[in-house]
């Protein structure tokens, strides 16, 4: 194996090591938090262009094959969210996340709002950069031999075809890409007309989070001008003068930066769809300067000297012992006022969503009464305008607290359980809690495998039980809802997928393969474990699952289903079933 490649800073008492990339916003945003707290930390690259982060014994520290990934001595915490969120717990220096409930929610909607459009712009990147570099600075044998690598998953291998072979997405799939993240990027200008940040009067861990993602917006060719957004633009130049955004910009992403004001983009993507047989000698000329600086642009963000070799790097592990600081608390929530308290709580909710029966169990578990307005997914509703308005990014559940309003399941349970302290559902020590969260993490990664099979098993037999097919879309889906949508479930009532809104969709058989391997992962075993003395609502989904495709819940994971017998037992998750 190769020599792990590793960067030590100084100061590095607390055995932080980074697993990081260069080019990665969600592991600046953790380079970003480490700078303001003044932590030194040593730096493990792992190199997403090799398909690195599917190393095994990568993956064996963060199941969810992602970076960044921290370690803590021997703790490690995965989910750049995660990470920050227990730094801030652990170094309380430099405060990032707001003491006050309301304005911690706040930050963690932003959180969640980058984490919904970082789908859309992750797939538009891997079509109008990835793509095109890979394809100027390697073969197609090169490019799948430098991904095997760190996998042999036919389903990885499939993808870097397509990245490599410029067919991420269509031309109309890459105008609707693009639409959606000029909206997203319209929120956040109304959002900071007449502010300086986007939540409170200071820098918070919303502009930690969200800056990285939107200064990329110029790699893939949409740049933000003071024209079209002004306040956009001035809350970028103030805190890309800061010296935490300053130093984290790499010296690559500031040359891909000053490369997006000229068409070369553009152009690759255009000449490197044509045979080579068509291209004229000007266009080769330049194919070969544009290789060599790629060459050198890619060879900076972190791909490795040994591209092509047959073994995978060794990965760096984390240190063994306890390390500074030992007592590890969280922080205790501003107290609410008896006005906060005495709100009255709706929830917006659809009978078979697991996040929001995650959402109904909380509230069983605190004996919390609440009102519910439906939101008829099966008609996609939660797309509709009218429910946009209230949780932009149309998901379920959201909840009106009073006249505050909150969307993503994970931060309505923290919010709730910040605000009604009877029967605290998260733990007081802070690397329990972030384990809470990375299992969180986790089940929010079987999202794209998890979607298509809950439409097709259970939304598709409620519609068909009423009578319903393909003909009647036009007719049951509410008006405003995207085109997209009314196709998916045309696909769904069908029982085919054709094309999906996670478009990596590969089936029911591969669905259920890769969730089996995400729950199936060597730190399942300790999840009744670590996580069990509290009734936190993580296991929502996975009660879904077991009900709706029993190989899931198979005898090959006995740990799995004493756990679901475990949280069966609570009445709360009996009287949290809407049938």
């Amino acid at each position: 194996m190769g020599e792990p490649r590793t960067a030590f800073k100084p100061d590095d008492r607390h055995g932080l090591i980074l697993y990081d990339y260069a080019g990665s916003p969600c592991a600046r945003r953790v380079r970003i938090t480490l700078i303001e707290k003044g932590l030194g930390w040593g730096t493990q690259v792992i190199d997403l262009s090799c398909l690195e982060q599917r190393n095994p014994e990568y993956l064996k520290l963060n199941p969810n094959g992602f970076v960044p990934t921290l370690a803590h001595g021997e703790r490690v915490i995965y989910e750049s969210n995660v990470i920050t969120e227990y730094l801030d717990d652990v170094f309380p220096q430099q405060r990032l996340y707001p003491d006050d409930p309301w304005e911690l929610a706040q930050v963690k909607m932003w959180q969640s709002a980058e984490l919904a459009m970082a789908k859309d712009y992750r797939t538009l990147m891997y079509q109008r950069l990835m793509g095109p570099i890979v394809r100027l600075t390697r073969t197609l044998d090169e490019a799948l031999a430098a991904a095997r690598r760190s996998t042999t998953d036919a389903a990885d291998l499939a993808w870097e075809e397509r990245v490599w072979g410029l067919n991420v997405l269509t031309d109309e799939e890459e105008r609707q890409y693009e639409d959606r993240l000029w909206k997203w990027l319209d929120v956040i200008e109304q959002q900071l007309d007449g502010r300086d940040y986007l939540v409170g009067n200071r820098l918070t861990q919303a502009e930690v989070s969200l800056l990285p993602r939107v200064m990329m917006y110029a790699f893939v060719q949409q740049p933000i001008t003071a024209e079209r957004h002004p306040n956009v633009r001035r809350w970028m130049d103030h805190l890309s003068r800061r010296p935490s955004f300053a130093t984290t910009l790499s010296p690559q992403d500031a040359g891909l930066l000053r490369l997006s004001r000229t068409p070369v983009m553009p152009w690759l993507q255009r000449t490197l769809r044509k045979p080579e047989v068509e291209r004229t000698w000007s266009e080769r000329l330049r194919l070969a300067v544009a290789k060599r600086f790629f060459g050198r642009v890619t060879a900076g963000r972190g791909v490795t000297e040994d591209a092509h070799a047959g073994q995978p790097r060794a990965i760096l592990q984390p240190r063994n012992g306890t390390v500074p600081p030992a007592v590890l608390s969280t922080r205790a929530p501003r107290p609410p006022s008896p006005e906060t308290l005495a709100q009255p709580i709706t929830l917006y909710d659809y009978p078979h969503s697991p996040h929001g029966r995650r959402i109904r169990i909380l509230l069983l578990e605190k004996g919390l009464r609440w009102q519910t307005v439906d939101i008829d997914m099966g008609r996609m509703a939660h797309k509709a305008p009218d429910y946009l308005a209230v949780n932009p990014n149309g998901e379920l559940p959201a909840i009106r607290h009073g006249d505050r309003v909150l969307y993503d399941s994970q931060l309505i349970a923290e919010y709730l359980d910040h605000i009604y302290r009877a029967n605290p559902l998260y733990p007081d020590d802070a690397y329990l809690t972030a384990q809470v969260r990375m299992w969180l993490a986790l089940e929010a990664g079987t999202h794209k495998e998890f979607r298509p099979l809950f439409y097709l098993h259970v939304i598709r037999p409620e519609l068909l039980q009423a009578g319903l097919g393909a003909a009647d879309v036009d007719r049951i889906v509410p008006a405003g809802v995207h085109p997209s949508f009314k196709e998916w479930l045309r696909d769904t009532l069908n029982g085919t997928h054709v094309s999906t809104p996670p478009k990596s969709w590969r089936g029911p058989s591969s669905s259920r393969s890769s969730m089996c391997s995400k729950t199936g992962s060597p730190a399942v075993s300790t999840w009744s474990v670590s996580v069990s003395p509290w009734p936190t609502p993580a296991g929502s989904r996975a009660s879904t699952a077991c009900r709706h495709s029993a190989s899931l819940c198979h005898e090959r994971y006995p740990n799995i289903q004493r756990w679901c017998g475990r949280a069966a037992e609570r009445p709360s998750l009996a009287a949290s079933a809407r049938n």
